[in-house]
């Protein structure tokens, strides 16, 4: 019988035997409709299974050996000597082998083992080889991640054994669910398995059974990869050894491994897969039970895995087998992952592909190794672009292929005539000129079609609301087309700019935070690869063209941009800028050239201001406005000039609040106000509204700044007015559905600032689970560092001390997951003195020093003082007030005199050091610091107070 057809007749009968028997006759007749031969052997086989009963079919070989009997033997090899070593328990038992415990006896040292048999019951040459195989096998691995092989022999009776390294510990997915280890941890105890597998390939061993039960972790976090009883070593000669009938756990086996394929190192990596996605979402890839065979093995051939971040939020609870606890989406939620959707965010974007990669089908499309699976997690781990990707054109095409047979077969049909048809044509082109021409003439004009798309279509759409998407599928036609006449048009810089300028369009609408957008981050990244690389090849060959000099600066801009808070966004804007000093000596009167190195000395101001060179970054914006003004004098009627002029000076106003110039701030963001609002009364664009929405934002946190707090309030309801048609008339627009989030904020923050802390609780609150919700693929808003902060502010001024000590930590752990930046810095320092006066006023003294001790730790003085970075120094200030205080309540509670003296001495200076920040580097009480997080009210006198002689009569 054929291979093709024993598996038609076992899927059947697997779901025949499932049914009553009422049932199977109406399945019969639709399963065999047709072919007799097929249903009289499935009913030969329902037969057997009847007359030889359920329990025969359903259970191993030996385990059909009477319990008696199997308990005698099992007993009988307790307290029995094996060379130097003694069994004293049985420890589990598998397919093929059992497994005791046992101790050395020969007194040379103590020690226990794991000793390895074949398992009651079974004695076969057949079994005993396979037994011998795995010998062989652990006799060549030496791995710190592999249960060592410490001996070998075989009984009086000629059973062989195994002696191997006793591992204490629990299955991997129990130790990650007992410790509640987060989603960067279970990433870090996997790739020490990676390494384990990764070895044995490179000594040609495939493991064929990786699953959680065969990989235990120790008490120190070791994981340890056991039981090589089906492995296979891959012999590049072409003989293989001997091995069980498909051997494997269903469960967790490779698409190849069901089907009965060829095995390779692509198994491993599949089973990796499958691990992985239990620790990482608490269930299986596939909607179905592993008690169902035929369905399982259908659904791993077949069916394409859910996404990890979508199965978090599927309710189903998976076993791997009897011995495994159940598990589900709950077992994979931490402190770090507190709710199932921070928990989604947590696996959307990279994690989705690499999981999805490692899972795929076919083996040839899955990583082409371990190490390259593992490459990726720590790239991800690190931040870093991985390569899996969630399916390329291809991947997707194959599999919508074998899904619609039928209709791509007649496609197809249609397809060859026409590219019959295509190449008919082609072949008369070559023999008439006049042919040629007008072929050419036809690819200029879809050509010249194409740009209208991209460039006066788009533009035109731009400007009307709602039409985010439709500006995305524009762009996505018309660059595909480019995309593939480019193909034939190498050596062309006038198309390769063309669609460099496409792709740097699609760029924009996908993901740039500055515009309209659809928030695809990850897809906006590509397609400025793409630009890149189109742009810098069109510059190599016109080294002297203006134009296509700044497209490369552009580009290096447009990147620095969106990694300013990653260490990669001042290299790139300097590689930037670069591009433009020669320019700028060369065609200083050049609009185009004065208007990108403007917006290049805006976004190196942001990058100082985020290291903390606060004045540096007025500066840098001073000069970007010079720039901009000189373009409007130059040329008054440059596109969006003014547009570019109001920008500039809110973005200077704003700079300048970090350095305390409060009323010069307020009056640069208000005439860029005025310059928005005359531009609107003209009929202005979406992004113009937005613009002077946001800046109404920025006025009211300066307002807010100086403790005018009725006028932040005006200038917040009138942004998010502004706000609400915009997001309406866009839903497609993240952008828009982030700014009015950020408007409920500074609402929010606001209600905190007036007193009123219990509805502020509520409202940041609700606005934290909004952000959450919106499930992006990067932090947006405020940030979740700046929320929890401001939430942990509004519990701690209500009295609600421990839940505020809690808000405060997990913004603390929020910030110092990202990339430190100096608000972030700042807003870490603000955290953990907060949360030692939130443990203070709860009287545990000591955690709260530790806490004050930590802020001080994770400051930079020399740094914050060379540069006035004012936002930093006050918290530095606020702890050493914070530590004084400490000392003072210790001194006050001390009875001996020697000790009290020394305690209220450190108090001084504690108090000393802190008042001596507050005189010389920080202007008057602030309601709100500027670096967006709570602001601290300082004690003027305390020094003059806690430090006189009468204080501690």
């Amino acid at each position: 019988m054929k291979p093709e057809r024993w598996k038609q007749i076992r899927a059947v009968f697997e779901e025949a035997e499932l049914l009553t028997l009422a049932e199977r006759a109406q399945y019969l007749d639709r399963a065999c409709a047709g072919d007799s031969e097929l249903r009289i052997e499935v009913e030969s086989l329902l037969h057997a299974q009847s007359q030889a009963g359920s329990e025969f079919m359903g259970r191993p070989v030996a385990d059909l050996v009477s319990a008696t009997d199997n308990e005698t033997l099992i007993s009988s090899r307790i307290g029995r000597t094996l060379g130097p070593y003694q069994i004293v328990a049985e420890i589990g038992h598998g397919g093929m082998g059992e497994v005791y415990r046992a101790v050395r006896i020969d007194g040379q040292f103590e020690q226990q083992v794991a000793i390895k048999l074949v398992r009651v019951g079974l004695g076969s040459p057949f079994i005993v080889q396979r037994f011998l195989h795995e010998r062989q096998i652990l006799a060549t691995l030496n791995h710190p991640n592999i249960a060592r092989l410490l001996d070998g022999g075989t009984t009086e009776d000629g059973v062989p054994y195994l002696v191997m390294e006793l591992i204490e510990g629990d299955r991997i997915d129990v130790y990650c669910q007992t410790h509640r280890l987060s989603v960067t941890e279970r990433l870090q105890l996997f790739l020490q398995v990676c390494a384990a597998v990764e070895y044995a390939h490179q000594r040609l061993v495939v493991h064929r059974d990786l699953k959680p039960g065969n990989i235990l972790v120790t008490k120190d976090g070791t994981p340890e990869l056991l039981d090589f009883g089906i492995a296979k070593i891959l012999d590049t000669s072409g003989d293989s050894e001997t091995t069980m009938a498909r051997p494997m756990t269903p469960e967790y086996a490779s698409p190849e491994q069901i089907r009965g394929d060829p095995i390779t190192t692509a198994t491993d990596v599949y089973s990796l897969g499958v691990v992985l996605y239990h620790l990482l979402t608490g269930r299986s890839p596939y909607l179905v039970s592993a008690r169902i065979p035929s369905r399982l093995s259908h659904a791993i051939i077949e069916t394409e895995p859910q996404r990890p971040s979508s199965a978090v939020t599927t309710s189903m609870r998976a076993k791997e087998d009897e011995a495994a606890p159940p598990v589900h989406t709950e077992t994979v939620l931490s402190e770090r992952e507190p709710t199932p959707a921070l928990l989604r965010r947590r696996l959307s974007g990279d994690l989705d592909s690499i999981l999805l990669m490692a899972l795929r089908k076919e083996p040839e499309l899955r990583y082409g190794s371990v190490q390259q699976f593992a490459a990726d997690i720590t790239r991800h781990l690190n931040g870093l672009t991985v390569t899996a990707s969630r399916g390329s054109w291809s991947y997707t095409a194959g599999k919508f292929v074998a899904r619609h047979r039928t209709a791509v077969f007649a496609a197809s049909l249609v397809m060859v005539a026409l590219v019959a048809g295509i190449a008919a044509t082609e072949h008369q082109a070559r023999i008439a000129r006049m042919e040629r021409a007008k072929a050419q003439k036809r690819f200029d004009d879809v050509r010249q079609f194409s740009n209208s798309l991209i460039f006066d279509i788009h533009d035109t759409l731009e400007d009307i609301p709602g039409t985010t998407a439709a500006r995305n599928l524009l762009l996505n036609r018309a660059v595909q087309y480019l995309d593939r006449v480019a193909k034939d048009a190498d050596g062309d810089p006038d198309l390769q700019r063309e669609l460099a300028l496409g792709y740097q369009r699609l760029a924009t609408v996908q993901g740039d935070a500055t515009v309209s957008n659809l928030g695809q981050v990850s897809a906006s990244e590509a397609s400025s690869q793409k630009a890149t690389a189109l742009f810098e090849a069109v510059a190599r060959a016109n080294p002297t063209n203006t134009t296509d000099q700044l497209n490369v600066a552009m580009i290096h801009r447009r990147k620095a941009i969106s990694d300013v808070y990653y260490p990669d966004g001042r290299p790139e804007i300097e590689r930037a800028l670069a591009i433009t000093d020669p320019l700028m000596k060369t065609d200083g009167k050049n609009p185009k050239v004065l208007i990108e190195r403007a917006i290049e000395l805006q976004v190196l101001a942001t990058s100082f201001d985020l290291s903390g060179e606060r004045e540096q970054s007025a500066d840098l914006f001073r000069q970007s406005l010079e720039l901009v003004q000189a373009v409007a004098q130059l040329d008054p009627g440059y596109s969006n000039i003014q547009e570019r002029i109001a920008k500039t000076y809110v973005l200077l106003g704003f700079q300048l609040a970090h350095t305390q110039a409060l009323d010069e701030s307020q009056k640069q963001i208000e005439a860029g106000i005025a310059g928005y609002a005359a531009l609107i009364q003209n009929g202005g664009r979406p992004d113009t509204a937005r613009d002077l929405a946001q800046s109404r934002l920025r006025l009211g946190f300066v307002q807010a700044m100086r403790g005018d707090l009725d006028g932040a309030s005006r200038n917040y309801y009138l942004a998010r007015d502004a706000m609400v048609p915009l997001a309406k008339a866009d839903p497609h627009n993240i952008m828009f559905r982030v700014d009015l989030l950020s408007a409920d904020f500074e609402l929010a923050r606001l209600l905190v600032l007036r007193g009123r802390f219990r509805d502020a609780e509520t409202a940041l609150s609700n606005n934290i689970t909004a952000f959450e919700d919106m499930n992006s693929e990067e932090d947006v808003g405020p940030g979740m560092g700046v929320l929890h902060a401001w939430l942990g502010e509004a519990q701690l001024e209500s009295g609600e001390f421990d839940q505020a000590a809690k808000s405060f930590k997990k913004s603390a752990d929020e910030l110092e997951g990202d990339v430190q930046y100096d608000d972030g810095r700042c807003g870490i320092v603000t955290d953990y003195v907060k949360i030692g006066d939130a443990l203070f006023k709860e009287r545990h003294f000591s955690e709260a020093e530790s806490a004050y001790q930590a802020a001080l730790s994770k400051s930079d003085m020399s740094f914050a003082k060379q540069h006035s970075d004012l936002p930093a120094l006050l918290p530095i200030s606020a702890a050493h007030f914070g530590l004084g205080d400490l000392h003072f309540v210790a001194a006050s509670l001390e009875r001996n005199p020697v000790k009290q003296e020394h305690l209220h001495g450190e108090a001084c200076d504690e108090y000393f050091a802190g008042q001596e920040i507050s005189n010389t580097a920080i202007a008057p009480p602030l309601a709100l610091s500027s670096s967006n997080f709570p602001a601290f009210h300082l004690k003027a006198t305390a020094t003059a107070q806690a430090c006189s002689p009468s204080s501690l009569r």
